[in-house]
């Protein structure tokens, strides 16, 4: 409905257009216009700001047509009910209306006081019921941001903001042809230096948006399309007046290209709802779920429309301090991904809730030089999406089994540096040349599986620790996360080892349900033993496995390395189906190769 009633004002404005400048123009005006992003963008956005846009729009056409009074009704609804700072931009037309004496002051008062009584008592008196006190909402708008001047509680940008940012993403190529449709056309300039003068009167409020200024593009696109086709109409007369005018047609195309690239970045500006989407897919079949929406998701996405399960719970709590008692109500959060300003948090919530899922939102833009499309859009993790811990008790019987086996001493750091490890033998079949693999473990802190002594250790101690607890145990959920870490070389020596632990795993399982023999996996482990050297075998009979898996080494190596995202499509495919999917890649690739 919004974008109806700004599509109506819109097509008013271009009516007076014609009848002003001429079909031509019109018709420059409309592709400008529709090859531009951001005009169609906010036309559906909810805001006090697009409220406002068809009422400025008609106003802009009625000043104009020379429509005073129509003119003078429009800004008082702009300014009174929508938005209390069009007073700078319509009182600066309004102000070139009585210094070209096209009105009088008188007639001004006879129109502006009773019209602006009527609206400001409707605004009151419709606005006071619905908030349940006496209110002017724009009157405390204006009140908050200029007198006391705190809207840079919101965040603040540098003077020149509009003018090198807004302007330039707003209208893209367009820009360029505004100066020289003002030096052209000289029925435009009072309009348009109108526009410039209120974003630069505007740009003294040290908050800044692109939205706020978005009554300008309208009328800057006016003097774009003045210069496009008083240029098109001299292409006739020279070699370079065709190609000027070949550059003002080709500007539209260019216009196009930025749509899209800000299309594609728009994508990425919505983790909050991309996340619930996620969770409504991962919890497909789960009919009790009750999941908290934080203030980021809150703001980035989610909306009630999204709701879409009658029987989930959903919950955009405000005052959620996330204590022991308010997460007690929930199975699942959308939280902000980790940071510096929410490490407690996040180290609070480790203890109840597994981490199934990051989504990603826009973070920079990149240059890449070795594809096609030299400019990348960079992203980062924004919400976590997380799932209350099961809480079921293991039976008595590997209670009284796990305490023996995490007595069992596997290697001793301090030990391993002092004493080398043993020779370790390795059957004929296995030829290894190497002298470095005839008496010692030396590992570069790049390898497939391990990358120390004490990574060996940590990773025997899990597969222990594992099979004790479970022994036909699934392999606990790998997450995108880990395996982002693990490539861009941000995870910890702990972490590095048990993710690639995870991966190995996940390819003997894979392997197994497809009926292929693994040699010396993990889930055949040599019995342990006890005593002051207990930990010396177990620690030779990984090795040895190491060794004989050399294939299953390049495949860690390689999906260490690994973006999943150009891989598999995320939002369908679990992280672990994705491996799957790699791993019999890598399996086709070797037979090819062979």
């Amino acid at each position: 409905m919004l974008a109806g009633a700004i599509s109506v004002a819109w097509n008013n404005l271009r009516q007076a257009v014609t009848k002003i400048y001429g079909v031509e123009v019109r018709l420059w005006f409309t592709a400008i216009t529709i090859t531009q992003f951001h005009f169609m963008f906010y036309m559906t956005r909810p805001l006090p700001n697009i409220f406002a846009l068809p009422i400025v729009l008609y106003a802009i056409a009625f000043w104009m047509r020379d429509q005073q009074k129509p003119f003078i009704i429009c800004s008082g609804i702009s300014i009174l009910v929508f938005r209390s700072e069009l007073a700078l931009f319509l009182g600066i037309l309004l102000a070139i209306n009585l210094l070209q004496r096209r009105l009088s002051i008188d007639r001004l008062l006879k129109i502006a006081l009773p019209a602006g009584v009527c609206i400001l008592a409707a605004s009151v008196l419709v606005d006071s019921f619905f908030w349940r006190r006496l209110l002017w909402p724009e009157g405390e708008v204006l009140w908050y941001n200029t007198v006391q001047n705190k809207s840079s509680n919101w965040g603040t940008s540098p003077f020149l903001w509009y003018f090198y940012s807004a302007l330039p993403r707003a209208m893209g190529a367009s820009l360029i042809f505004v100066p020289i449709g003002c030096v052209l056309e000289r029925r435009i300039r009072p309009l348009a230096l109108s526009a410039l003068a209120f974003v630069l009167l505007y740009s003294v409020l040290p908050h800044k948006e692109l939205r706020f200024i978005i009554y300008v593009f309208p009328v800057l696109n006016i003097a774009a399309a003045c210069a496009c086709q008083r240029i098109w109409m001299n292409s006739a007369k020279s070699t370079w007046h065709s190609c000027l005018a070949l550059g003002s047609a080709g500007h539209l195309l260019l216009n196009v290209f930025v749509t899209v690239f800000l299309l594609v970045i728009s994508g990425t500006n919505y983790p909050g709802g991309a996340a619930l989407s996620r969770l409504h897919r991962l919890e497909s079949a789960s009919p009790n779920v009750s999941v908290h929406i934080a203030n980021l998701a809150a703001q980035s996405g989610v909306s009630r429309f999204m709701e879409i399960r009658d029987e989930w719970t959903y919950s955009k709590d405000e005052s959620m301090n996330y204590t022991q008692a308010e997460i007690a109500r929930y199975t699942h959060l959308l939280v902000e991904a980790k940071n510096k300003h929410n490490t407690e948090l996040w180290a609070s919530l480790q203890d109840d809730f597994d981490t199934l899922e990051f989504v990603d939102c826009f973070n920079s833009i990149g240059i890449q030089y070795s594809s096609l499309l030299p400019v990348r859009v960079k992203t980062k993790p924004c919400i976590g999406i997380l799932k209350k811990k099961a809480t079921t008790t293991p039976p008595k019987l590997k209670e009284k089994t796990k305490p023996k086996v995490k007595k069992t001493k596997v290697l001793e750091p301090t030990p391993v540096v002092a004493d080398p490890l043993p020779i370790v033998e390795i059957p004929k079949e296995i030829k290894v040349a190497e002298a470095n693999h005839d008496r010692f473990l030396e590992v570069d802190d790049d390898d497939g599986l391990v990358a120390t002594v004490e990574e060996t250790s940590m990773e025997f101690n899990a597969s222990i620790d594992s099979e004790a607890d479970a022994p036909d145990a699934p392999v606990k959920e790998i997450n995108f996360q880990e395996l982002r870490n693990l490539a861009l070389g941000q995870a910890s020596r702990t972490s590095r080892a048990a993710t690639k632990l995870k991966i190995r795993q996940i390819i003997e399982q894979h392997y197994r349900a497809k009926g292929k023999d693994i040699e010396n996996d993990s889930s055949e482990l040599p019995p342990k033993t006890t005593g002051a050297t207990g930990g010396r075998p177990g620690i030779r009979q990984s090795v040895k496995s190491i060794i004989k898996q050399e294939k299953i080494k390049e495949m860690i190596e390689q999906i260490a390395t690994m973006d999943l995202t150009r891989i598999c499509d995320l939002e369908k495919t679990s992280t672990k189906d994705c491996l799957k999917q790699v791993i019999d890649r890598i399996d086709d690739e070797t037979t090819k190769t062979k």
